[in-house]
C-alpha cells in the first residue's frame, strides 16, 4: 500500500494569503485548510513520497519560520478514507451541487450533480475559486449567453469539475492540465459523470490547441501571475461574442489582472468575490 507524507503547517492570519499563493502555485493536487481556535490557519497536504516532497518541506521552514511546521507518514487508504468526512456538498450558485459519489443520489431536486471523486486533484468545490466558477457559468447560462450545444476551454482543468459544470449543461469542450495527475482524476470523473462524449481531456496548456481554434466559452482558474503572462494568447482563443472567465485570483491581485485583458481591448470585467478571492467575468468578447 502506498505511503503518502502529509505535511501541516500552522500559520498566523498574516500569512495565511502568502502561503496559499505560493501553494496555487506549488501544489497542484490542493490542500486542506481549518481555522484554529487561536486564530491561526492549519495547511494540510498529502504529496506522495519523494524528493519533490522533502523539497517543499524544506523551502515552507526557510521561507516562513513563523510557520509551526509539521510531517508524518498516512497510508493512502487512510487519506482516502479521511476524506469522507471532510468532502461535504458544495452549493455552487442557484444551479450546481457537487458531490463525492457516495452522496451522489443526495443531490437537492433541482440542482443539477457534479460527482467528484476526491483525489489529489485540485478541484472538489471546496476552494473559492471554484465556486466563483461554477456560480459565474450558471450564471451567463441563466442570463441567455451560454446555451446547449456551445464549446467551451476549460484551462487549468483540475479534476475537470468545471468542464463538467458544462458538459452537464449540454455544452462540450476540451480541458487541459499542466499535471497529468489531475487529467488521471479527471478522466475518471468524466466517466461517473457520463461526459465521455462531450468532453475531451489532454495533458498541456494553450500550445496542445490547433493554432486558431476557438471556443464560445473559455474558463481559465489558474493564477494571477500566468493569467496576466498569457492575456493575449488567451484572449485570442474566445470566439467573436463569446466569454471569459478567469480566477485563482486573490483580490488584491484582480485590478492587475484585469488592465492586462483591458489592454487588449476589452471593457471592464464583472467582479465576483468570495472571502480573498475574484472570478472576472467577461459576458461577451468582441
Amino acid at each position: 500500500m502506498k505511503t503518502l507524507l502529509r505535511i501541516t503547517a500552522l500559520v498566523p492570519p498574516t500569512l495565511t494569503d502568502a502561503l496559499t499563493l505560493h501553494l496555487t502555485l506549488a501544489v497542484p493536487g490542493g490542500w486542506q485548510e481549518e481555522e484554529l481556535p487561536d486564530g491561526r490557519t492549519a495547511f494540510t497536504l498529502h504529496l506522495e513520497q519523494g524528493a519533490a516532497a522533502q523539497a517543499l518541506v524544506q523551502e515552507l521552514a526557510a521561507r516562513w519560520p513563523e510557520a509551526e511546521i509539521t510531517r508524518d507518514e498516512v497510508q493512502e487508504q487512510d487519506w482516502a478514507l479521511a476524506w469522507r468526512e471532510f468532502f461535504t456538498p458544495v452549493h455552487a450558485g442557484s444551479t450546481f451541487t457537487v458531490l463525492p459519489p457516495w452522496l451522489a443520489d443526495q443531490a437537492p431536486a433541482g440542482r443539477i450533480p457534479i460527482v467528484i471523486e476526491p483525489k489529489q486533484a485540485f478541484g472538489t468545490g471546496h476552494h473559492g475559486t471554484t465556486a466563483l466558477c461554477l456560480g459565474a457559468l450558471a450564471g451567463l447560462r441563466e442570463a441567455g449567453l451560454l446555451h446547449a450545444g456551445d464549446d467551451f476551454l476549460d484551462l487549468g482543468t483540475g479534476s475537470g469539475i468545471l468542464a463538467l459544470g458544462c458538459c452537464l449543461l449540454g455544452m462540450h469542450g476540451t480541458g487541459l492540465d499542466i499535471d497529468p495527475l489531475a487529467i488521471e482524476n479527471a478522466v475518471e470523473n468524466r466517466a461517473i459523470n457520463g461526459a465521455d462524449q462531450t468532453l475531451q481531456l489532454a495533458v498541456g496548456s494553450l500550445e496542445a490547441l490547433a493554432p486558431g481554434r476557438t471556443f464560445r466559452l473559455v474558463l481559465a482558474n489558474i493564477l494571477a501571475g500566468p493569467l496576466k503572462a498569457m492575456a493575449p494568447e488567451l484572449r485570442a482563443r474566445v470566439a467573436p461574442g463569446g466569454c471569459l472567465v478567469l480566477s485563482g485570483i486573490l483580490t488584491e491581485q484582480a485590478d492587475a489582472v484585469a488592465e492586462a485583458y483591458m489592454a487588449l481591448g476589452l471593457p471592464a470585467p464583472r467582479r465576483e468575490n468570495s472571502g480573498e478571492w475574484t472570478a472576472l467575468v467577461w459576458e461577451r468578447v468582441a
